[in-house]
């Protein structure tokens, strides 16, 4: 019954879709000497010069809208997957997925402000217990940058002791092509596993030559999917519906001065499982309406090209909100609860480029940055009396500032030298919450400076060696300080976390090292991020705080990545080792993934543009944990290796008849083995099938 319904779904979308007919496009007469274009060698989006990830002093990790496309997300879990350094943690569906760089996450799965996710430039944010951290839809993005160390704190925000991974959403400029003023796009996709659909629709339109206008929804439902030896696997299922609007007007002849505007909306209703993270509580069902927004509103003008002025500013506002009934399992008399955070936040940026004389430039850029971000949770009961909150969940509001500055020197193409410092200042204010008739009135205030410094110099034409070393510091949040129960106090006294992070390594680029046309690309780092008062939720006795710091914690490891290509034929490989542990106890930290490997294999065709490949994907086992309280799959408990194997086909012409058509098919899991990654509760996908196509009209 699941083939038919998935062979029906496809065999529909097709027809509507009305694809040319294939093979009536032209091939390019150099198809057979075009080398597929290499990740390594994308540009990075950063203030300053352009740069591609191979040639900053900092592991960077692109995926375009092809890898996005490719990957036929579910969850942003499924989208950032197989980046090295970079995995997920607690559950698998979209409501109960955390983040984890480096080994650094909450072991829990709640979010982890050590890592920061961004939209278009608007930091997010969400704790709530046995919830995930970010809610959003993979097909909103054209582009996702994951930058992975505490040096990309000083531009994008504090506290970044992991690293960033920003999100850029769709143009309208991405779909029309030659002056055209308006191009549609239809897409469906399915997997047989699941029994999940998609359908997307885009409008893009220029109606006159200053501005450009998109519309994009989506429409995503999956049933809970069943892991390699067959069974269910709760909290998996997917029910969403997204939307985004965008816009951009320039102003004068100056396409570089403008003003653009965003919002985007993403909303699951119904039931579920109350732990999303694990199911480890049961399977208590509760009805769930999850509505995440954001707004932004930003203008840039580089003042027809100046040198010393080229300004970026964004107003935007943030919410997402949790509303949970059906609940009483929770407190007989408990009608309903909502759980939110709301931010507004702003940021002004100025990129001056200083010619220092001979080979040598430079580019300063400045900026602020501010936040308001408020921490709500009312709990209602049946006869309307509202309760501010938990002691667990407290309410409290947020206020930061931040003030940072980063100077690039190059010298020639051979040299960039980057030091860095930011300032940062946080006020936390309790909020209503009333615990044994005690109502928090002092608030909390910290300060962090975070300085940097980083390097990357070419050796030789084809050798490259880089190294940094950076603090950062991250202030406690509402959550950490303020949680309390009747017989564990608050922890006012939490003191901010302050990571010295070091990294060296070196890079590789040949241009025709064994063919004409053939590239190879090497980038490995080392590193080791020393973190003085880990905030840790920790298992205590009466009397003792909810939140505590560890005094000193050791982050360290290696990640690598190369890619090889030849004419159409591509290979690409990862890995990343890391290690964690308390360097008071000797005690291995609970948050540390598994050491993986990653292998793919493939081969695209310019002409026809038929591409397909395999992708291994191995973990070694995992038993360097402690085991205590909170110890549970996870978090805690040992894990098996692994080795699994999917295959990949699409087809997308370039030009012709067919421009504008694309079909991909995948297969992941082709053996259907069982297994659990490390830091998800929950076990893997099994055997699935996935199928895509769409129409650029």
């Amino acid at each position: 019954m699941t083939s038919k319904k998935n062979l029906l779904f496809l065999s529909a979308a097709l027809a509507a879709f009305s694809a040319p007919a294939f093979g009536q496009g032209a091939h390019p007469a150099d198809a057979d000497a075009e080398t597929t274009q290499l990740s390594l060698d994308r540009m990075v989006i950063s203030a300053g010069t352009e740069k591609v990830a191979i040639d900053t002093p900092q592991a960077v990790t692109t995926l375009d809208q092809d890898d996005i496309d490719q990957r036929q997300a579910t969850t942003i879990g499924d989208l950032l997957q197989g980046i090295p350094g970079v995995n997920v943690q607690g559950g698998v569906g979209a409501l109960g997925q955390g983040f984890n760089i480096r080994g650094m996450g909450t072991a829990i799965g709640d979010s982890d402000n050590r890592i920061l996710m961004t939209v278009d430039g608007v930091t997010k944010f969400y704790e709530q217990y046995r919830m995930g951290a970010f809610f959003s839809e993979p097909e909103l993005y054209k582009r996702v940058e994951v930058l992975r160390g505490p040096a990309s704190s000083t531009l994008y925000g504090a506290g970044a002791l992991a690293g960033v991974v920003n999100f850029t959403t769709k143009d309208a400029s991405d779909f029309l092509k030659n002056g055209d003023p308006l191009a549609v796009r239809l897409k469906a996709a399915t997997e047989t596993n699941a029994e999940a659909h998609t359908l997307s629709g885009i409008v893009a339109a220029q109606p006159v030559e200053a501005v450009e206008l998109i519309g994009n929804y989506n429409y995503r439902r999956s049933h809970e999917y069943k892991s390699g030896n067959g069974t269910t696997v709760p909290a998996s299922a997917a029910l969403s519906d997204s939307w985004l609007v965008k816009g951009r007007v320039a102003i004068g002849g100056n396409r570089k001065h403008a003003v653009w505007a965003s919002y985007q909306d993403w909303v699951s209703d119904a039931p579920q499982l109350y732990d999303q993270v694990s199911a480890a509580t049961g399977n208590s069902i509760m009805r769930r309406r999850v509505h995440d927004k954001t707004a932004v509103l930003g203008y840039v003008n580089d003042f027809d090209g100046s040198k010393l002025l080229n300004v970026e500013a964004q107003l935007s506002y943030a919410k997402s909100l949790v509303h949970q009934t059906e609940t009483t399992f929770l407190g007989a008399n408990l009608a309903f609860s909502d759980f939110s955070y709301a931010s507004w936040q702003g940021k002004v940026q100025n990129t001056s480029e200083i010619r220092l004389g001979g080979d040598w430039t430079s580019f300063l850029i400045t900026g602020v940055q501010w936040s308001e971000q408020k921490r709500r949770n009312p709990r209602v009961s049946f006869a309307g009396v509202v309760t501010p909150g938990a002691g667990t969940h407290p309410e409290g509001d947020m206020t930061k500032y931040g003030v940072f500055s980063q100077l690039e020197i190059m010298w020639s193409d051979r040299l960039m030298i980057i030091p860095g410092v930011r300032v940062d200042w946080t006020d936390l204010k309790p909020g209503a919450t009333v615990v044994g008739g005690t109502r928090l009135t002092s608030r909390v205030k910290d300060t962090g400076v975070s300085p940097k410094i980083a390097a990357i110099y070419s050796l030789t034409d084809w050798l490259g060696v880089f190294g940094s070393a950076a603090r950062t510091v991250r202030m406690p949040n509402v959550d950490e300080v303020f949680t309390r129960s009747a017989t564990r106090p608050s922890n006012p006294n939490l003191q901010p976390e302050k990571s010295d992070n070091y990294e060296a390594g070196f890079t590789l680029s040949f241009n025709g090292l064994a063919e004409k046309h053939d590239k190879l690309r090497l980038k490995t780092t080392l590193f080791r991020n020393d973190v003085k008062n880990l905030i840790i939720n920790a298992a205590g006795a009466p009397g003792t705080p909810y939140f505590t710091n560890i005094g000193r914690s050791r982050f360290k490891g290696v990640e690598m990545e190369a890619e090889y290509g030849v004419g159409g034929f591509f290979a690409s490989g990862s890995m990343a080792i890391i290690d964690g542990k308390d360097r008071l106890t000797g005690a291995y930290l609970n948050s540390i993934p598994a050491n993986s490997y990653r292998l793919t294999l493939g081969y695209a065709d310019a002409g026809s543009g038929l591409s397909g490949g395999w992708t291994g994907e191995f973990a070694e086992r995992q038993n360097k944990v402690t085991t205590g309280a909170f110890a549970s799959a996870g978090s805690g408990l040992p894990t098996p290796g692994y080795g699994i194997h999917s295959v990949f086909l699409s087809f997308k012409p370039r030009s012709g008849a067919a421009e504008g058509f694309e079909f991909r098919i995948a297969a992941d899991n082709i053996f259907d083995r069982q297994f659990r990654r490390h830091l998800s509760a929950l076990p893997a996908e099994g055997q699935t099938f996935k199928f895509t196509v769409a129409n650029t009209f």
